[in-house]
């Protein structure tokens, strides 16, 4: 392009970020073409940057620390590169003392999304050398506004140092995911007696705490409590609680009360009827979207009856209710119908869905039409949908 060209530099901005599909290469030949054209493809190049650690089957020990070198000079270390970085994914494979090939956080000073998948990893104190430079991302970081570890081994108070300085560090927080998030068999007494303590959030965490986005799945009893212990939830918006115990369940819904929630995930597979059933529900029909990930079918009656129950003791704010099932109708399961339609006599105003997560062989009556026969009333008023589980939290990230 000659330099005398009379468009606006804003057309070919405009221009570099409608080029589908996006690839490193397309935005690096953009770069060439002219000066000008550089800072808006770098923009695209390095927003995002990925950076893994593989396990010793895949590479020897002298290969990885090469690779990490050379990430430091080229990316972490390079002030043009790094500032153009926003998303850091760091994911780590290998087990053993893995320090010196975890790169330091140097020039990332910009990121506002960070990812540790720290698969076969294990902090073993609080001063543990990994543990170290993995903080160093957050602390050095303090625009970040969505931080997602997963598959951590952790051992407890290096947790609680962890959400503490994600709580503090990282003042503008929004969205935090905690998948599978455990502690070695050897201290696991330490996180029970850790889920027996009422969490008390310090004034410095709430003044810092502008969390509205929060998925935790999969994660011990006391993440939990050490969770609480630093975030104030008052500013939550959306929650997603998936394959948790039920007692977890039940702290992080009292958690949510003063929360200005208008999103609520729950997983019910680990639900104890009869156990702490009436604040739950309580809590649900005041928040304007649900989603209830269930099991089986046949638990869905005894849930919508607990929630009716619960229309009744006040002025309930759900529009929308999602059931999500983990497995497929039997021909005999028709009392749901039944449930969903006395639902509806309380609630009339109330738009339901339906949606299923394949986690077994494809049944004879697992189609569209055949489920559909079971919900003779819904069917009959229009009422039956077939919709997709808002997984809000997967895109989350790449949104940034």
């Amino acid at each position: 392009m000659p330099p005398s060209s009379t468009f606006p530099p804003e057309i070919y901005d405009r221009i570099i970020d409608e080029i589908s599909p996006p690839s490193k290469d397309a935005f690096s030949t953009c770069s060439l073409v002219e000066r000008s054209w550089v800072p808006r493809s770098r923009t695209h190049m390095f927003r995002r940057i990925d950076f893994r650690i593989p396990s010793k089957n895949q590479a020897d020990l002298l290969t990885s620390i090469g690779r990490t070198t050379e990430f430091q000079r080229n990316v972490a270390s390079n002030t043009d590169v790094a500032s153009y970085a926003r998303n850091l994914v760091l994911t780590l494979t290998s087990s053993g003392n893995i320090a010196s090939e975890i790169p330091q956080a140097s020039k990332l000073h910009n990121l506002i999304s960070l990812t540790l998948s720290c698969s076969n990893v294990i902090i073993y104190a609080v001063n543990d050398a990994i543990f170290t430079k993995l903080l160093s991302f957050i602390r050095h970081n303090q625009k970040l506004e969505h931080i997602s570890v997963r598959s951590l081994v952790i051992y407890p108070p290096a947790f609680e140092v962890l959400m503490a300085c994600a709580a503090i560090r990282a003042p503008v927080l929004q969205s935090l995911h905690l998948q599978s998030i455990w502690g070695p068999d050897w201290i696991t007494d330490a996180w029970n007696r850790r889920k027996l303590v009422p969490a008390r959030p310090s004034q410095s965490c709430r003044q810092a705490s502008y969390l509205t986005g929060l998925y935790i799945s999969h994660c011990e009893n006391g993440v939990i409590t050490t969770f609480l212990g630093s975030f104030d939830l008052r500013n939550l918006h959306r929650i997603a609680l998936m394959n948790l115990d039920w007692g977890s369940c039940m702290t992080m819904t009292d958690a949510t009360l003063n929360s200005t929630l208008i999103h609520f995930t729950l997983d019910l597979s680990d639900h104890r009827h009869g156990v702490g059933e009436e604040q739950i529900f309580n809590r649900l029909v005041n928040i304007p979207t649900v989603q209830l990930v269930l099991k089986r079918f046949s638990d869905a009656p005894m849930v919508l009856h607990g929630l009716q129950r619960t229309l009744f003791q006040g002025k309930p704010c759900i529009q929308k209710l999602h059931l999500q099932f983990r497995q497929y109708p039997f021909p005999s399961d028709t009392m749901v119908d039944t449930a969903l339609r006395e639902l509806h006599l309380t609630l009339p105003s109330i738009c339901i869905s339906i949606g299923f997560e394949v986690q077994e062989g494809i049944r004879p009556c697992a189609t569209t039409t055949n489920i559909g026969a079971l919900f003779g009333w819904m069917g009959q008023t229009g009422r039956l949908r077939f919709e997709a589980l808002d997984d809000w939290w997967v895109h989350e990230a790449t949104k940034r």
